[in-house]
C-alpha cells in the first residue's frame, strides 16, 4: 500500500539557528487562506545526545499530536531475537517506577486524549493525540513512560501470550497468511521476509531481561525522533520536548542486521494447506526502496493497477474474465528494496488462470505506455492523498515522522515536484524494470 506524503506545496523560507549545541530550523510557510495570510512554523531541532525532534505548527483544531520514533523493528533484529522490538512495544508506557499497570494510559484519556503504537519493520511508534491546552501534561507523562519503564516478568509473558495469539488470529486470515508466505518466499533472508510481529519459536524464549536489555540498549537519544503537530508554540514546545529527551543516555544507534534485498532470478509457486475458509493468492513482484528513483513512479503505476472499479486488476481479472472474487494491489515504501504484490480471493480452479493474467497484465504495462486519462487520474488521486493527509495534526506528524524514521525526508520535501513529472514512458520504463521480465513468486493458500 502507498502512504500519501509531502508537504502542500507552498513556498518554503529556512532560517538556521544555533544555541547550546543544539540546531534549530525554523521553517516559515505562508498559507493563503480566505483572502488573508499566516505563518506557520516547524522546528527541527536536534538534541546534544542526538535525538531529532520536529515540531510543526497546525491551527485548524486545538489538539497536538506527539508521535515517537525509535530506531527498532525487524530490521535491527538478528533472527534469533525478531520479535523481540515488537514485543517490547506492548510493554512500553504500561507501568514505571512510579506509575502502576495502565496508570498512564488512563491518565492521557483522562486529559481527553488517547495513546497507541504500531510495530513496522523500520521502526516502532508510538503516537498520544491530546487537546492543545494539555499538552504539557500528556509530555509529563511521555517522559515517565519512555524513561521510566519497568518490565515485572508476569506482565511479560502476560504480552508474550496476547502477541502470539494475535499472530495465530493473524495467520488464520487468508490474506495476511498468503502475504506473509509470499514475502518469506520471496524475500529469502532478510529481514522484511519475517514477521514483523515475531516468530513464534522465537519469542516463546524471550525473558523480561531479554527486554529490559533491549530497552537500555535501543531506547536512547541516537534511536529516537519525535515528531510533534498541532495547536502549540512550536518552538515551546520542541524546548519542552528536548527537555524530556535530554533524560535518554547518547547511547549506541542501531544498524541494520541485513544485507540489501537479492530478488529472485526465477519465479516460483509456493503452496500451503492451512486452517482458512477459502483460497487465496498473492504474487509477488521486486520493487523499488525509498532512495530509488523510482519510488514515486511506483506509486503512480500502484494506483494505475488497483484503485477503483476502474483499476486494471479489477477490469481484467474480475469484470472480463471472472477470475477473482476480489483483487487489490500494494507496495510499502521502506529503506530496502520492498515488492509490489497482487492478492486476490478466487476460487481453486482459478489460481493458475488468474497468476498468469496477473503477469500478462504486468508484462503489457511494461510494452505499452498507460493512456493520459489514467495518467492524470492516478496522479490527481496522490496529489489528493497528500494534501488530505497533511490537514489533520496526526497525519502531519506521521509524514514528518515516517519520512525521517526511514531516512526519506529530502525525497518527501520533493514527492509532489517529482509526481508532477512522472509521464507514461516513465511508468512504462519502471514497469520493464521491475515488471517486463515476468519473474515473480506465486504464494497460495488453500483451506484443509
Amino acid at each position: 500500500m502507498w502512504f500519501p506524503r509531502n508537504e502542500t506545496g507552498f513556498a518554503m523560507r529556512k532560517a538556521r539557528l544555533q544555541a547550546a549545541a543544539v540546531v534549530v530550523t525554523l521553517s516559515i510557510l505562508l498559507l493563503a487562506g480566505c483572502g488573508q495570510e499566516r505563518t506557520a512554523t516547524t522546528v527541527h531541532m536536534v538534541t546534544d545526545n542526538g535525538a531529532v525532534i520536529i515540531v510543526r505548527e497546525n491551527r485548524a483544531s486545538s489538539v497536538v499530536a506527539i508521535q515517537v520514533y525509535v530506531r527498532d523493528g525487524a530490521f535491527f533484529e538478528t533472527p534469533d531475537e525478531t520479535g523481540a522490538a515488537n514485543l517490547l512495544r506492548t510493554l512500553m508506557f504500561q507501568e514505571t517506577a512510579s506509575r502502576g499497570p495502565g496508570e498512564i494510559q488512563r491518565a492521557v484519556e483522562d486529559l481527553g486524549g488517547y495513546m497507541s503504537s504500531a510495530g513496522r519493520h523500520d521502526f516502532i511508534q508510538y503516537s498520544a493525540i491530546v487537546p492543545s491546552d494539555n499538552f504539557d501534561e500528556a509530555v509529563e507523562f511521555l517522559r515517565d513512560g519512555l524513561l521510566n519503564a519497568t518490565f515485572d516478568p508476569e506482565r511479560v509473558e502476560r504480552e508474550k501470550e496476547k502477541v502470539l495469539e494475535s499472530i495465530e488470529d493473524m495467520l488464520k486470515r487468508p490474506v495476511d497468511r498468503a502475504y506473509r508466505l509470499c514475502l518469506a518466499e520471496l524475500m529469502g533472508d532478510h529481514p522484511y521476509g519475517r514477521l514483523a510481529e515475531g516468530v513464534p519459536e522465537v519469542l516463546s524464549r524471550l525473558t523480561a531481561e531479554d527486554i529490559e536489555r533491549r530497552y537500555r540498549e535501543r531506547y536512547v537519544g541516537s534511536n529516537v525522533l519525535v515528531a510533534v503537530t498541532g495547536d502549540v508554540n512550536p518552538v515551546a514546545a520542541a524546548e519542552k520536548m528536548a527537555d524530556v529527551l535530554s533524560g535518554l543516555k547518547t547511547g549506541v544507534r542501531a544498524e541494520p542486521v541485513s544485507s540489501p534485498v537479492t530478488w529472485p532470478t526465477e519465479s516460483r509457486v509456493v503452496v500451503e494447506r492451512a486452517d482458512v475458509r477459502r483460497a487465496c493468492q498473492v504474487v509477488g513482484f521486486p520493487g523499488p526502496g525509498v532512495a530509488d528513483r523510482d519510488n514515486v513512479t511506483m506509486d503512480v503505476l500502484l494506483v494505475i493497477l488497483m484503485e477503483g472499479r476502474s483499476s486494471r486488476l479489477n477490469t481484467r481479472l474480475k469484470e472480463e474474465l471472472g477470475l477473482v472474487h476480489s483483487v487489490g494491489a500494494g507496495w510499502y515504501t521502506q529503506r530496502h528494496p520492498s515488492p509490489l504484490f497482487v492478492w486476490m480471493e478466487l476460487p481453486e480452479e482459478n489460481i493458475e488462470a488468474a497468476e498468469r493474467a496477473t503477469v500478462e497484465l504486468m508484462k503489457e504495462l511494461s510494452e505499452e505506455p498507460v493512456s493520459e486519462d489514467e495518467l492524470a487520474k492516478a496522479k490527481m488521486q496522490l496529489k489528493v492523498g497528500n494534501i488530505r493527509m497533511v490537514e489533520t495534526a496526526e497525519g502531519q506528524a506521521f509524514h514528518d515522522g515516517y519520512w525521517n524514521a526511514i531516512g526519506g525526508e529530502e525525497f518527501a520535501s520533493e514527492y509532489l515536484e517529482r509526481l508532477n513529472l512522472v509521464t507514461a514512458d516513465e511508468i512504462q520504463r519502471a514497469a520493464e524494470l521491475y515488471l517486463g521480465s515476468g519473474v515473480h513468486l506465486a504464494a497460495v493458500v488453500l483451506p484443509d
